[in-house]
């Protein structure tokens, strides 16, 4: 007993050195036996994502869990979507239990999808890959190419929105990253989408907003706009998406400080003091974005509507 219990003990050892992963084949000559794994996995919360290798709790870090156990039997690069989210790049919503974990094979066509993993046939140099803490996956420059070729226009432009606000990316590095996506096959999928990135969003609702809006036909006539007292000069407020010329705001309202009994107190007296101006202020949530994306766009167009028949001045 006390024997399997160090091989058991040498075996979580090494899957802390891993990403809390161990494959089978190690697991094995470190001595624990098939019977000893299959009760470790019905009792004792070990997991298999990927057949071949194991997943030992306490789990850390749930993506990068899999994501090396992906490597570990299959081998490849961590890429796209999964190596976004790997470095820390900004603008990325929380990932879903079903997000599949994406990886570049040279020779992807012979390799048997699998649950939870998404292949790409793609082959990357040296340069861009890098050892991630163990892991290897796609160089930032490489990774933010891959999001234009195998994420949805939103994703894509919230990372390069949120980027370019961060001033971790310069026009500059945004015209060359273009030059390099379009020189790639398919890149041509994204030639829209380069003209939609901005980098004064300030949060990837905002991002997602805007798109929405100019889908509709309603794209803003400023984005930040300051609005001061005409009588003191003092800053009322700098709105995320304005109308001057009618008078109608739009500020998207994210999860986070504008729930705070504090900031909600900011905001009405902020909100009440943009109508004394003769403002109207038109608030949208994320739900609002999604789910609710017809009745926004009715709204806001009804409000430009209003305002045309008033005479909004500016």
């Amino acid at each position: 007993m006390v024997q399997a219990y160090e091989k058991y003990e040498k075996v979580v050892e090494l899957a802390r050195r891993q990403d809390d992963v161990v494959t089978r084949e190690q697991a094995r000559q470190l001595g624990m036996s098939h019977g000893a794994i299959a009760l470790r996995r019905s009792q004792h919360g070990w997991t298999s994502p990927i057949r071949g290798a194991l997943v030992v709790p306490p789990v850390r870090d749930e993506l990068r869990a899999h994501a090396r156990a992906l490597v570990a039997v299959g081998g490849g690069t961590i890429c796209g979507l999964t190596a976004a989210r790997l470095h820390g790049l900004p603008g990325l919503l929380l990932r879903r239990p079903e997000e599949p974990v994406d990886v570049a094979l040279p020779g992807a066509d012979g390799y048997r999808q699998r649950r939870g993993y998404r292949r790409h046939r793609m082959t990357l140099g040296d340069s861009e890959a890098v050892d991630l803490a163990g892991l290897r996956v796609s160089s930032v420059p490489r990774t933010l190419e891959d999001l234009a070729l195998l994420c949805e226009r939103e994703v894509f432009v919230c990372v390069l929105d949120a980027m370019l606000q961060g001033r971790l990316m310069t026009e500059g590095d945004l015209l060359g990253l273009r030059g390099r996506v379009e020189a790639r096959r398919h890149g041509g999928r994204a030639r829209h989408w380069w003209t939609l990135i901005d980098g004064r969003a300030e949060s990837p609702l905002e991002t997602r907003l805007r798109l929405l809006l100019g889908d509709a036909g309603l794209l803003p006539e400023e984005l930040q706009w300051p609005v001061h007292d005409p009588m003191t000069r003092r800053l009322v407020a700098r709105l995320d998406f304005a109308w001057p010329s009618a008078r109608l705001a739009i500020e998207a309202d994210g999860v986070g400080p504008h729930g705070e009994p504090e900031a909600l107190h900011r905001d009405r007296s902020r909100q009440n003091e943009l109508v004394r101006l003769g403002w109207e202020v038109l608030r949208f949530t994320w739900r609002d974005v999604t789910v609710g994306s017809r009745r926004l766009t009715a709204t806001v167009t009804a409000a430009l509507r209003d305002a045309a028949r008033r005479g909004g001045t500016a």
